[in-house]
């Protein structure tokens, strides 16, 4: 019902202002390809500023039976990127990005701690990372369809990382690390494949 309501209230704003709203799914290129790896939307302001946000999502899981390690991860970030048309030929629209980002991802690793002489010990070892950063850059995307574009991005990041590490055993918790640190990333490329569909 929520979800309704909030795209009825996108429908009725996209006809009242003439702006158009998108809403899809992207692939980054390199990435596996079973999943998606984010859905994004572009909200069109005027002809050459967009805004599009976007959620990236990751979940893993393993399991060696022989050694009794388990492992799991997952991570989501969300970001937005302002992207402003410099050139717009068409099918084809070159932009300057800029833009902000937050990501956060969990891995829990469950062992067996082996101590003299033979008793075991189970561990649960906890790694908890969360980050933000800003995004400045370029882009070009080409529409392949209507709804079906090809875009190539060079974006460069400034981002502070906090690392936490916990590990369980016996009950008690210790945590063995809690670090935090700035990291700059420049030119960044990535090649993406949106399918939208605009309100």
């Amino acid at each position: 019902m929520k979800s309704f309501i909030i795209i009825s209230i996108l429908f009725i704003a996209t006809s009242v202002t003439g702006k158009r709203i998108g809403f899809g799914i992207g692939q980054t290129i390199g990435g596996h390809l079973l999943t998606p790896s984010l859905f994004t939307m572009r909200i069109t302001l005027g002809k050459s500023f967009v805004i599009a946000p976007e959620v990236n999502f990751k979940y893993g899981s393993s399991d060696a039976g022989m050694d009794s390690i388990k492992t799991s991860d997952f991570a989501i970030g969300i970001e937005s990127n302002f992207c402003y048309s410099l050139v717009n030929k068409e099918k084809t629209k070159f932009y300057g990005i800029g833009g902000v980002g937050f990501e956060t991802s969990t891995e829990t690793r469950e062992y067996y701690k082996t101590y003299y002489p033979d008793s075991l010990a189970k561990v649960e070892r906890t790694t908890s990372t969360s980050s933000q950063g800003l995004n400045l850059g370029l882009g070009l995307e080409h529409f392949l369809t209507k709804n079906l574009s090809f875009c190539i991005s060079s974006l460069s990041n400034i981002n502070r990382t906090s690392e936490e590490i916990k590990e369980m055993e016996d009950g008690d918790t210790e945590t063995t690390r809690d670090t935090s640190a700035f990291l700059f990333d420049f030119q960044n490329l990535q090649c993406c494949i949106y399918l939208i569909w605009y309100l």
